[in-house]
Formats: C-alpha cells, structure tokens, sequence
C-alpha cells in the first residue's frame, strides 16, 4: 500500500512523532508530580503520577492530530516547525495545595519547566554523541525544537494553557471567563496557526527559545 510518503519522509515522521510523543507523557508526568508534592492526592488517586504513558494519552491530541500535523507538513527530520498536541489534563483540586493560588501556578508550568529539562538534556547529550556519530545531532536538534515549540504554547496568553493560567493569576480575567474562553481555545489555537502571520510569528519566537541549547549543543559538540 502507498501510502504518498518516501522512506526518508516516513522515517522522519515516526521520529519526530517518537520523541514528541515522549515529550508530552514527561510533562503530563511532570505536571501530576509536583501537584502531588505540593498536597493534592487527585493525581495520583487518577493513576497519573506514573511514566507508564497510557494514562497520559489523548487519542485525539497525543495520537491522531500529531500524526496529520507531522505528514501534512511532509516532513524532513529538522524541518517541522509547526504541530498540535496534547495529552489528558491533569486532574487538581487546587483546594487541596498548601499555598492554592501559588502552587495551582507552578503546577500549570511543571510541563514548561520539563521541557527545559529535556531541551537541555539533548544540548549537552547530543553534543556529547556528536563526538561519536555526527548523525546524531540530527535528533538533538529536533527534540530541542519541538520542546522549544511546547514553551511556547505554554506561555500563549490562553486558556487553558498555562500563560491563560497566568492571566487569571495576575486578576487580568475572571474565573468566570477564563473557563469561557477554555472551552474554545482548541478551535481557536487551530483556526489561529493557519494564519500564516501567527505562523510566523509562532516560528520566530520558537526560534529565539532554542537559541540557547543550540549554542550549548554546539559548544559541547567541539
């Protein structure tokens, strides 16, 4: 069956689809771990303060609409520079943190803060297996720039992402329309990276958050 994709395009694909894939179950993971350091039982009652990834899955946005975002674009491994992915939320009862308005916060980032970690880790590792096999650097570089492009939906100034999270912090918008807009948001973020001005401006700033672990992969690839 031919399914329109050459083995380089298809290879490339499962990759970035792999390691995005990955990504996503780490900060859902990350996210139910902090909340449950900071007092809230609901996560690990709901199973999800586990690695295991299928309490994490989404079918709509962990499986099928990564899948199209990946093949639509035709990929070449490096090349992605635009998807659509998430996994369940995480379940909180904010009531039951030690600090609510704080840690309701922190926990809403902990995924931003795990994809620091990963970006990192691919600098400094992919440097270091650079030094063995230079094709490597190919798949640093990719896991660098799809973390790079999760930070930046994480602090997009809508709900429910955690930038959205930040606004109702701050007493810029009200529970009452923070939950209004939630419920449109995924149309919305859809409708709103077909443009291609917020494409572009989407790429420029995934651009400049990746800047940093490039320079460190670089400097540890010499």
């Amino acid at each position: 069956m031919d399914l329109g994709f050459s083995p380089a395009v298809l290879r490339a694909g499962l990759i970035f689809y792999f390691l995005l894939f990955a990504s996503l179950v780490l900060r859902a993971y990350a996210q139910a771990w902090l909340a449950d350091r900071f007092g809230d039982p609901t996560p690990r009652d709901e199973g999800r303060v586990t690695l295991y990834p299928v309490p994490h899955v989404d079918l709509l946005g962990t499986v099928v609409l990564p899948l199209i975002c990946i093949f639509y674009l035709q990929p070449r491994i490096g090349e992605i520079n635009f998807f659509l992915a998430w996994t369940n939320p995480v379940p909180i009862n904010p009531g039951s943190f030690h600090h609510p308005r704080r840690d309701f916060l922190l926990t809403q980032f902990a995924g931003c803060g795990m994809s620091l970690l990963l970006a990192l880790c691919a600098a400094v590792g992919g440097g270091l297996l650079y030094r063995l096999d230079p094709l490597t650097v190919e798949i640093s570089e990719n896991l660098i720039m799809l973390n790079a492009m999760l930070i930046v939906l994480d602090f997009l100034p809508v709900p429910p992402l955690p930038g959205g999270a930040l606004l109702k912090h701050w007493g810029w918008i009200s529970e009452e329309a923070y939950w209004a807009v939630a419920r449109w948001a995924g149309l919305a973020l859809m409708i709103g990276f077909n443009l291609p001005p917020v494409r572009w401006l989407i790429g420029v700033l995934v651009g400049i958050v990746q800047v940093p672990f490039l320079i460190i992969l670089g400097a540890v690839a010499q």
